[in-house]
């Protein structure tokens, strides 16, 4: 369904930006999770350390509004990516029928 003739949009190439984001934010699925759990455990190693867990707990609870929103983000764009290379795909064949039209009378 990819021609190579140089015209039109290179829905593939779209189509294939899309899955890798999608694989990408897939990866990220548990990724503020981990970065949580790291977290609690320094907490639990630094229990006499108040100033070291307090500041721990700040940073991960930024971090991980970040990392969730990446992974928001990412799932996002390879979804936006796969339907514009749909609706690329469908008005290259739209335009396509309608030059063959053109052609044929």
């Amino acid at each position: 369904m990819c021609d190579e003739d140089g015209l039109g949009v290179d829905t593939c190439g779209a189509d294939q930006a899309g899955v890798e984001a999608a694989t990408l934010a897939e990866r990220y699925t548990s990724i503020g999770t981990d970065f949580q759990l790291g977290m609690t455990h320094l907490r639990e190693a630094s229990t006499l350390e108040m100033a070291v867990m307090t500041g721990a707990m700040d940073y991960a609870a930024t971090v991980i509004e970040h990392l969730t929103r990446l992974q928001e983000f990412t799932g996002a764009l390879g979804e936006s990516a796969q339907q514009a290379a749909a609706a690329a795909r469908q008005a290259d064949y739209q335009i396509g029928t309608g030059l063959g039209s053109v052609y044929a009378a």
